[in-house]
């Protein structure tokens, strides 16, 4: 109970000085949502991918989009905070590392949970899409997914020279990962190369996930839909993205194994 008290703190002090912070975290906040409610809303009624109307196709990628900014907030906190020495002022108090990190990460992770809640309720009023079909996998994917991106902005952030280049740095990695992962195109339609990596980036099976869970369809061994049922069950779709499973679970354990091994609580130190 102590360790979830202190974590709670640290997560209440993060939220404080990340709106501190207005610009920073209006961008976090605003932009990633703007972009997909602007986009799916847009092509809501404009044609079909795979069957569905292609805005209730891409309303699925995008809850993975705004997840994927969780790289973003976490890695530009934990750069700043460690050159301000609030890091180096926080373990001189009683708080566990552990704590500090968890709070950290819940912090970051909040936003992009709470957008994902409106991605859901504007795709059912707005746009139409159909009820998730299967809501434990969608819940799934939403949680392993952040807990994938938290770590992994974790561990990057100790690879980081400084707060003040982590914007600049972090934003080629976001959009590597954007690119490929099947958010507004089938992975089927990317570029050789990037077909072949693709599925194993953390971006993509969260997509995978989402899209099977609430679509209803395995996007996960097919991404296009094409040559599957026209529905999966509850336990069939939990088969089918057993994969992205696997390796959204690997991606969190290299991370945490990248955070150990690389993640500073100094800023790093010139000459």
């Amino acid at each position: 109970m102590s360790w979830l008290r202190y974590t709670y703190s640290q997560f209440l002090l993060s939220q404080r000085v990340y709106w501190r912070d207005l610009g920073f975290a209006l961008t976090g906040a605003l932009l990633p949502l703007g972009l997909s409610l602007a986009y799916a809303i847009s092509r809501h009624g404009e044609g079909r991918i795979a069957g569905y109307d292609t805005g209730v196709y891409l309303l699925p990628g995008f809850v993975a989009f705004v997840l994927l900014w969780i790289v973003y907030n976490v890695i530009n906190s934990a750069a700043s905070r460690r050159d301000r020495l609030v890091y180096k002022r926080l373990r001189g108090t009683p708080l566990p590392d552990t704590a500090i990190l968890t709070g950290e990460a819940a912090s970051g992770s909040v936003t992009s949970l709470i957008q994902v809640g409106i991605l859901v309720t504007v795709g059912l009023t707005v746009i139409e899409a159909p009820f998730p079909g299967n809501p434990l996998l969608l819940l799934v994917g939403i949680v392993l997914g952040a807990v994938a991106f938290s770590l992994l902005a974790i561990g990057l952030s100790g690879l980081l020279p400084s707060g003040e280049v982590s914007t600049w740095l972090v934003t080629p990695v976001i959009l590597v990962l954007m690119m490929t992962s099947g958010i507004a195109m089938p992975v089927t339609e990317l570029p050789g190369w990037a077909q072949h990596v693709a599925p194993y980036l953390p971006s993509s099976p969260v997509v995978e996930i989402v899209r099977t869970a609430w679509l209803g369809r395995d996007f996960a061994s097919d991404p296009t839909a094409a040559g599957v049922p026209a529905t999966v069950g509850f336990v069939e779709s939990f088969r089918a993205c057993a994969q992205p499973v696997g390796i959204l679970c690997a991606w969190a354990g290299l991370s945490f194994s990248m955070g150990k091994r690389f993640f500073r609580w100094d800023p790093r130190r010139s000459g």
